[in-house]
């Protein structure tokens, strides 16, 4: 069933898209305690990932990619 979450996920980040909504999904999660604070588990669900959905700021346009490294301190080029 975890697994289903992923294809209802990928379908709303297409249905955003469509609408100009960005959406990013989010992993690496503490979900015991995301379920805590917003009270999941006494629903009878957990939670298996977060979405974040927002409009771009047309202020800040970025044409170039965003990486913290070097792509020559990530990759090993052979």
């Amino acid at each position: 069933m975890e697994k289903q979450t992923y294809m209802a996920l990928g379908m709303t980040m297409m249905a955003a898209a469509e609408l100009g909504v960005e959406a990013m999904p989010l992993e690496g999660f503490d979900p015991v305690c995301v379920d805590k604070k917003s009270k999941i588990r006494e629903t009878g669900h957990t939670t298996t990932v977060l979405m974040l959905l927002g409009y771009p700021d047309p202020t800040k346009v970025y044409s170039n990619p965003i990486s913290r490294f070097e792509s020559d301190q990530l990759f090993t080029f052979l």
